[in-house]
């Protein structure tokens, strides 16, 4: 294999197709401070500038550590689920945390990106945008969340439904679904209230970053609907 160069670090950076806006880097970019905020272990991200729009989103990859290259899995590949239409409800992909981690804080971290691509509607939340490390002992982990926007999903829904709620779920549905884990009633509450105060955030740091009005209105009106 090709050496790398000493202090390489390995980054994935997003071009805008034909179907995303002037601005798409920029609400990603926006979307992972958000989820920063909502206590979500997310991987160093970055907006650079660009000549047209509101800039590239990079985002750097969890996978790798300069030459080395970390085991991973995705929930897609694990449940030999078929990402392209929905196929999984969050409690499948608790269960898969807890038997694959038996670890408590593994499930709480997916219970918390349950609850924030519900309550920041991101739809695009199918089985190939959930993935699993696993160390040199064979100790499983979530990964960090990667693929974190604003995305209206398969005919207007959820890619992964909340107890069988894919076209509204709400934030009854979420502590329903926290009721199946083994996390308290207390820690449900204040991941919800975390991930509302985050979400609260929008407006500010979306104008900040160049996101356009028309999709700061948008997408501030989905959020409200959320919380």
């Amino acid at each position: 294999m090709r050496s790398l160069p000493e202090g390489y670090e390995p980054w994935l950076v997003k071009f805008a197709n034909s179907h995303d806006g002037a601005d798409a880097g920029a609400i990603e970019y926006v979307y992972a401070q958000m989820a920063k905020e909502a206590g979500i272990q997310v991987p160093d991200v970055h907006l650079f500038p660009a000549r047209h729009g509101a800039g590239y989103f990079a985002i750097k990859r969890f996978d790798r550590d300069g030459q080395k290259r970390f085991h991973m899995h995705t929930a897609c590949g694990l449940l030999h689920s078929d990402f392209r239409t929905p196929s999984l409800d969050y409690e499948d992909l608790l269960a898969l945390t807890s038997i694959l981690t038996r670890d408590v804080r593994e499930v709480e971290k997916m219970f918390r990106l349950a609850v924030f691509n519900v309550m920041a509607h991101n739809r695009d939340d199918h089985a190939k945008n959930f993935s699993y490390l696993m160390n040199e002992e064979g100790q499983w982990k979530l990964s960090p969340a990667y693929d974190l926007t604003f995305s209206s999903g398969p005919r207007m829904e959820q890619s992964t439904t909340v107890i069988g709620e894919g076209k509204n779920p709400s934030v009854e549905h979420l502590k329903k679904l926290g009721e199946e884990t083994s996390l308290s009633e207390t820690q449900i509450v204040d991941i919800i209230e975390q991930t509302k105060a985050a979400l609260a955030g929008w407006t500010e740091k979306a104008k900040e970053y160049g996101v356009s009005k028309a999709n700061i209105d948008l997408i501030g009106k989905k959020l409200s609907e959320r919380n």
